[in-house]
């Protein structure tokens, strides 16, 4: 479920609750795994996201959260990756949306996804909202 402060999302996964927190020390992880200076990680999602950036950007969530509260961390990016096999579609909407939401340094980052996506119409070549 998401949390009402910014930048968290908590959810059942790996056989209990754990909380992801997209804090400056998320974006420090994600970025070092992804091996992405923060101003091209726009790219990373340009075309969709690939398993590998699910992977990292829950992994990554439940570390700095972890880290910051100073709790044991009984996983790895690959125990993520096969606890990723019991979410589903909507709950990785979820978890990205939390992204989205997220700040740094103060500032709103969407990393380029669209919050609104937009498909151009053959007629006209004016773009209108995706349905």
């Amino acid at each position: 479920m998401a949390n009402k402060r910014r930048g968290y999302h908590t959810l059942k996964i790996g056989g209990r609750i754990r909380t992801l927190h997209f804090s400056m020390n998320f974006w420090s992880e994600f970025t070092d795994v992804l091996k992405v200076p923060l101003d091209k990680i726009g790219n990373v999602f340009e075309g969709g996201i690939s398993l590998s950036t699910i992977r990292a950007l829950v992994y990554c969530g439940l570390l700095a959260n972890d880290q910051e509260e100073g709790n044991d961390i009984d996983y790895t990016i690959y125990t993520v990756g096969f606890w990723l096999e019991d979410l589903d579609a909507a709950q990785l909407e979820k978890i990205v949306n939390s992204m989205t939401e997220s700040k740094i340094l103060g500032n709103s980052l969407n990393m380029g996804i669209e919050r609104e996506p937009k498909v151009k119409q053959e007629s006209e070549g004016k773009p209108k909202p995706a349905l």
